[in-house]
């Protein structure tokens, strides 16, 4: 054997022995064993397994699909939807995905009120989609301006041109806003979860809001968060019902 042949078997037996590759490699394995755990009925082994993932890897589609499931299985409907909506910011069409949270929903009631006009429109663009809109009417408007100033205030397509400029600058602001407030909504994660009229112990309840139930958060209170759903319902909870879709995982 040449010196290049052995050179060649220990390079490869560095690669294997690397600590990112045994790393992978056991990653690998762990995954399988949620997986069988699944199958057996075992979802809380099921459950500890991809959480113990999640934790060390992070996020994943197939990770947090099979994790919702999981919860799904085992009746703690309010995180598996928290889970579903977050696979599906990582593949958004999946239809596996839309097809289990559809289900999940349906079997629990919570049937998502229909968007309006208003909402409706503001999705039209994603966040990045207004703040570019934003961008360009404010570069149109500058340009717009520099261009009346150096005529003299002789440049007669100004009213038009400023006019949409401003137009799609302030929809574009507006826009952004409205689907920065609404990108990251709130699960409700606990059962029997009240609507108070205030942030504080044994405050008046004006309603109860159903595990799995999608809510956004308006503003916080020390252990409280104030909370809309689309159907206009407000109120305050307590932070340790709700957890953020978008949460550093």
């Amino acid at each position: 054997m040449n010196v290049r042949n052995l050179l060649g078997i220990y390079a490869l037996l560095l690669v294997l022995s690397s600590p990112l590759f045994l790393h992978a490699g056991e990653l690998e394995t762990s995954f399988d064993a949620g997986n069988a755990a699944y199958s057996t009925g075992d979802y809380a082994k099921a459950i500890e397994t991809y959480e113990t993932i999640l934790s060390q890897e992070g996020k994943g589609s197939g990770l947090l699909y099979n994790l919702a499931n999981s919860y799904a299985q085992k009746g703690e409907f309010g995180l598996a939807v928290l889970n579903y909506e977050r696979a599906l910011k990582l593949r958004p069409t999946d239809p596996d995905i839309l097809g289990n949270l559809a289900k999940v929903r349906k079997d629990r009631g919570l049937f998502i009120e229909e968007p309006g006009a208003v909402e409706r429109f503001f999705s039209i663009l994603s966040i990045d989609g207004w703040t570019w809109g934003a961008f360009a009417g404010l570069l149109i408007l500058v340009i717009v301006l520099s261009l009346r100033f150096k005529s003299k205030g002789r440049l007669k397509s100004f009213p038009i041109v400023g006019c949409s400029a401003a137009c799609l600058l302030t929809l574009g602001v507006i826009g952004t806003v409205y689907r920065y407030q609404t990108y990251n909504p709130q699960v409700v994660i606990a059962g029997d979860v009240k609507l108070q009229i205030s942030p504080f112990e044994g405050a008046t309840a004006i309603g109860a809001i159903e595990e799995g139930r999608l809510l956004f958060s308006v503003k916080q209170h020390g252990d409280y968060t104030y909370v809309r759903d689309r159907a206009g319902r407000k109120g305050w909870l307590k932070n340790e019902s709700v957890e953020a879709v978008c949460r550093k995982i």
